[in-house]
This record gives C-alpha cells, structure tokens and sequence, in this order.
C-alpha cells in the first residue's frame, strides 16, 4: 500500500523537492548528553554526515568486495555515520541486523561470509562469550571499529588475533555527536599499537587540540588537558538550545568536548577521562 501511494505524486515534484535541498540543511537530528543533563537535540547536516562517513570509510579502506554486519543502531551516530554512511560512500554491501544479539551476529557473520562490522567492547564481549563464537567461521574478516567506550588494548587485540575475530585491521575512532561524529581515528593499515592504544589522529579537513581547562591555553605532547576540535563536521548547533550552543562552541568556532585527553608527538591522541 505505501509503494502504491507512489503514484499520487508526479516525480518532477520528487525531482523539485530534491533540487531544493542544501549540504549545509540538518539531515538529522540526534539527541544526546541525558546522562549528564536535559537531553540536547544535536543538529547535524548532509555535509556533516556525508563527509563523516567517507573518511571513516576511507581509514578502514572500505570497498566493494566489503560486507559490512550492522548491528550497532542506526538511530545513534554509530550505526548512522561510522556502519551506513561509510559503507554507502564506498559501495559496501550492508547486513543489518534488526537489533543487537551475539547469536544473531554470529550467525550472520557464518552466513554472508562478513568482512567487518562496529561495535562497544560489551558487544565485542558478548559475542567472545557465547557458545557459538567458536564454531563462527571468521576467515572473510578484515576490519571494523570498537568505539562508543573506553576500549581496552587487550580486547582490540584480541579480536585482532588470527585465531580469534581475524579482524587484523581493527581501528578505533573517537569523537561525540556533536562532530557527526568522528574527529580522531586510526588507519586500518596503521600499527597494531597505534590502532590499540590511541584513538588515532585527526580526520582531514579537522583540527584538534588539547588545551588547560583553566587558561584555555594549548598544552604540549603528553600533556593531559580537554579534547576541542574544529571542522566540517560539527554541527549546526542544539535545536532551540543558543546558549547551550555557545557553552559548547567558543567564540573562534572550537567545540569542547568536555572530555580529558593528550597528543603524542607522532599527533596520536589518548582519551584519558572527563
């Protein structure tokens, strides 16, 4: 019945909608911060997005012979950008999975021979831990992303291991919803340390830094300080919230995170708390 509804709309009206769309227009708008306060309507645009989801799939060195599990939702930037997004840009076949299960993913990753997919190291966990995982057949495995929370050197290697995910290209990314969401990230043909213990470097087209959470002033390699970042990929601003906007975005156009962070001096960057 939906499809029949097609007909009740001539496709040059289609055609007129689309035209009038912009990059800078919010596509999506994602709320955020309810554990820390009233939730924050996020608005995000096509650019933001778009661009977003390519360099991730850029990193991961996303391509057509890619099949990509989706098990993270797609109502959160994880499953959105750094799962849909990425694999759209690049041509990767997607899998989605109606909602998070070890046995369903698992089964999935049996059945269209997978060769990636995201997740929080509690679903990493969930899957290790479920009597089927040794009976998965993960020889089609290459990459994918453990994100979403702190996560643990031991666990990304673990799924790296040959004998265990084969995900020997494991990376991870760092950034919030308010950056669409990724402002950090390893490459999958980076180091193994690099991809473990850093979240990576940052994306092209965005500059992050550490500075003191009392001067405001830029500190140096290894120096903790708070996590700000500018570019393409912050968002418009918080639905109906200006001064919440302006609280988050300094007057020369940096978001602070809120979150603790140092560089290194090869410009790796290491969550370190909030």
């Amino acid at each position: 019945e939906a499809m029949a509804r097609a007909d009740l709309v001539p496709v040059e009206e289609v055609y007129r909608y689309a035209a009038q769309i912009q990059p800078d227009d919010v596509c999506n708008m994602q709320y955020t911060s309810g554990t820390t306060g009233f939730p924050k309507g996020v608005m995000l645009t096509h650019y933001n997005v778009v661009n977003n989801g390519k360099c991730i799939g850029d990193r991961m060195g996303l391509s057509t012979a890619d099949r990509m599990m989706i098990q993270v939702p797609m109502f959160h930037c994880f499953g959105m950008v750094l799962a849909m997004t990425a694999s759209m840009t690049h041509g990767v076949t997607m899998s989605p999975i109606s909602a998070f299960s070890p046995r369903k993913g698992l089964h999935c990753i049996n059945q269209e021979k997978i060769t990636c997919f995201n997740g929080v190291p509690t679903m990493f966990i969930a899957m290790f831990n479920h009597p089927n995982y040794r009976s998965t057949d993960f020889s089609h495995m290459r990459t994918g992303i453990m994100a979403g929370a702190g996560c643990p050197a031991d666990l990304m290697r673990r799924a790296a291991d040959p004998g265990e995910m084969n995900m020997t290209g494991i990376v991870s990314v760092y950034g919030q919803t308010e950056c669409a969401p990724g402002n950090t990230m390893s490459s999958w043909t980076d180091s193994l340390e690099v991809r473990t213990e850093t979240v990576g470097y940052a994306f092209p087209h965005v500059m992050c830094k550490i500075v003191d959470p009392e001067t405001g002033e830029e500190v140096g390699p290894g120096v903790n300080g708070e996590f700000c970042a500018k570019g393409y990929n912050q968002m418009k601003g918080y639905y109906k919230m200006p001064n919440a906007t302006r609280d988050t975005i300094d007057a020369e156009g940096w978001l602070h995170s809120g979150d603790l962070a140092s560089k290194d001096e090869d410009g790796n960057f290491r969550i370190t708390g909030r």
